[in-house]
Parts: C-alpha cells; sequence; structure tokens
C-alpha cells in the first residue's frame, strides 16, 4: 500500500538521521510531489508515525521529530479509532489550555477524547473515572486533585493493568505511567536567577493543598539555597493560599489581605519565587497595597504565565515555563503504549525554560 511505503521509507530515514531529532519534516506539499501520492495518503503516513512516537503535529510549525528510538516504534499496531478518556481539575489560559490543545493535536485522525472536569473534588473525580471507563474508553489520562492518595478507581485500574496515565503529578513507588514537568529544577532556576540579580533574602508562596507538583517546587527553593551556601530565610514562607484552589470557594480578595500581612510582617525580603502565576498576581496587588513596587522594592518569579498575544499591556511576570502543549502530546503517546502493551509504564518528565519578564531585578541600593 502507498501509505505504508511513505511511511516505512520517513521512519527509516528519522532513525537514520536524516531527519534529526527538533526539525520539521518537509512540508505536505513537498513530501506528496516527491512520493507521488495524495495528501489523504500522506497524512495516513504521518499518522502511523505520530502513532509510533516518532513525531509530534505542532500549530504553525507543522510535523516535527521527537524520537529516533521510541517505546512505541513496530510495537503499536493499528487499532482503528481510539477512545479516550480525560479528567482534568481545571483549566484556563495559564495552565490546562496548552495542555488540551496538545492532547487534541496529538489524538489527530486515530483517537477521541472524552473530556470531563472534576474541580478540584475527589468524589467528582472518582465518579467520572468509573462512567468513563463503563462508556467503554480504551484507555484513560488523569490529572488528580490531590497527591495525598490514589483515587480508588484509578487504583482499581492498576490492578488490572488498564492503561492510565497521570498527567502532572507523581505517585512514587506505584506503577502508573505519568507526564510531569520538572518543577523542582524550575523552582532552583527561578530562585537562582533571584541570586544573581543580587537579592539574598526570597521567600516562597503557594497555596495550602498538597501535591507533589508544589512539593517539587518548595524542595527546588530550598536547595537552591543550598547550593548557593545561603540560609533559608526564616519567616519568609507563605503556604497559606486558598483562592487558587479547584472547588475552593475563596475569593481573590481575602488572599491578597492575607499576603498583604505577610509582606509586611517580612520587610527584609526583597523578592519571592511564587509556585502559580495567580498567586503572583495577588502577591503583586498585595506589595502594590503596602506601597511597595515590582521590581522596584520586590521582585517575582512565579511559574507559567497566559500567552495573551494580543494584549500588548498585560504586566509581564519573569516566569518558569512548562512544556505544556509536549505534556499533552507525551500523555496521548503513553496510553496509545500501554493499549499496545498492558505492562509498559513511563515516567517522562519535561524540561521548563525561565522567561524573562518585568517583574525581577536587581535589589536597590
Amino acid at each position: 500500500m502507498l501509505y505504508k511505503h511513505v511511511h516505512e521509507t520517513l521512519r527509516q530515514e528519522i532513525r537514520d538521521g536524516v531527519h534529526p531529532v527538533g526539525e520539521r519534516l518537509p512540508s505536505e506539499a513537498e513530501l506528496t510531489s516527491r512520493f507521488a501520492v495524495s495528501s489523504i495518503t500522506l497524512r495516513r503516513a504521518l499518522d502511523l508515525l505520530r502513532t509510533e512516537g516518532y513525531v509530534i503535529r505542532r500549530p504553525r510549525l507543522g510535523t516535527v521529530v521527537v524520537s529516533t528510538d521510541p517505546v512505541t516504534a513496530t510495537e503499536t499496531p493499528e487499532t482503528g479509532q481510539l477512545l479516550i478518556g480525560c479528567v482534568i481539575t481545571n483549566f484556563d489560559e495559564t495552565f490546562g489550555s496548552r495542555v488540551l490543545e496538545g492532547l487534541l493535536d496529538d489524538a489527530a485522525s486515530d483517537a477521541n477524547l472524552v473530556l470531563k472536569r472534576s474541580r478540584g473534588s475527589a468524589e467528582i473525580e472518582n465518579e467520572h473515572v468509573r462512567t468513563l471507563v463503563q462508556a467503554g474508553v480504551h484507555g484513560l489520562i488523569v490529572l488528580p486533585s490531590s497527591t495525598e492518595f490514589i483515587p480508588p478507581a484509578v487504583l482499581e485500574l492498576v490492578t488490572q493493568q488498564f492503561p492510565v496515565v497521570v498527567l502532572d503529578r507523581r505517585y512514587e513507588g506505584v506503577p502508573l505511567s505519568a507526564v510531569h514537568s520538572d518543577n523542582f529544577g524550575g523552582a532552583k532556576l527561578a530562585t537562582e536567577h533571584l541570586f544573581e540579580l543580587g537579592h539574598r533574602r526570597v521567600g516562597f508562596v503557594a497555596s495550602d493543598i498538597h501535591l507533589t507538583t508544589t512539593d517539587d517546587r518548595r524542595n527546588g527553593w530550598v536547595h537552591a539555597h543550598a547550593a548557593a551556601h545561603i540560609p533559608l530565610p526564616h519567616g519568609a514562607e507563605y503556604r497559606a493560599v486558598e483562592s487558587t484552589v479547584p472547588g475552593r470557594d475563596v475569593p481573590p480578595e481575602e488572599d491578597i489581605e492575607r499576603l498583604k500581612e505577610f509582606v509586611a510582617s517580612d520587610p527584609d525580603t526583597t523578592a519571592y519565587v511564587a509556585a502559580e502565576y495567580n498567586i503572583a498576581v495577588m502577591l503583586r496587588e498585595a506589595c502594590r497595597r503596602l506601597g511597595r513596587d515590582v521590581p522596584g522594592d520586590v521582585s517575582i518569579v512565579c511559574f507559567d504565565h497566559p500567552d495573551a498575544v494580543f494584549d500588548r499591556g498585560l504586566f509581564r511576570f519573569t516566569h518558569v515555563a512548562q512544556d505544556q502543549y509536549g505534556m499533552g502530546a507525551h500523555a496521548l503517546r503513553q496510553v496509545r503504549v500501554q493499549i499496545a502493551d498492558r505492562g509498559a509504564i513511563r515516567k517522562d518528565v519535561l524540561s521548563t525554560t525561565l522567561v524573562r519578564g518585568a517583574s525581577a531585578a536587581a535589589p536597590r541600593a
């Protein structure tokens, strides 16, 4: 068949390094001309390469090579249309929307997604998982509301080797595939950037919910102090923000006032690492109410940031950017791996990058 010839030729070229990892394949027009096939035939071949884990489709970029020897290569049989369930806590322009883009784009023509939202409720989350399994999904992607315990329905599926991938979380010692960012490295990078600017008392602000994501970010902040031989600042840590937690009915105004009290109680701290973008926004407002300018008096580095491509007036925070699009694409690829091989467990940790903005500067003399 023509599409198989195209698929096998491109796959061998990727393995041989003709198309290196990180580079785009030639355009559809170039490939259809080269192989003398229709665009439908070409897309079918590219869909196979994506299913096997060699390439992913990126908006505005095209088809990008991501691996020369993926786990799924030559092992995943053609399974027709897959039905994948996805349960997430919530999503917005700061975190989640780009993850969904990665999921949807990687699904392409061989998979359909069924999306459910738990809004941070463990009970609703558990119910959604059971409902999706009963509906006949072939695999699940779950963004758990907490990492203190594994949802009972998910634990049952693990014992049955049902294809499940945990998103943006990790469970130590549990045979669960997972995709998450290097939160430890990201927070360490943020803290070290503030040290390089000259800050010596750097605080940490996060929500009060227990997540491995937040714990890893705090540990990165702690480790950066140890590596730089700078004492961890006593009284400069605040982990009681509530309004950003899904399912919590706490107005941001209450958190802003509490953050104002926290900042006022420790005037010697000149910089903060905020575990989330919305926390950084509230922290900046708390500083403003105290007459403290960001970044003139206080510097802030956070995780994630809305794109806001058309809003040039948006205040841009220096932030740690996660590969949210890649997170979604990797999660769907892992589900495909497990559908082909029920015992296959992978834990992907995606790198983060520091993006400079207007919220961090050298401290005043």
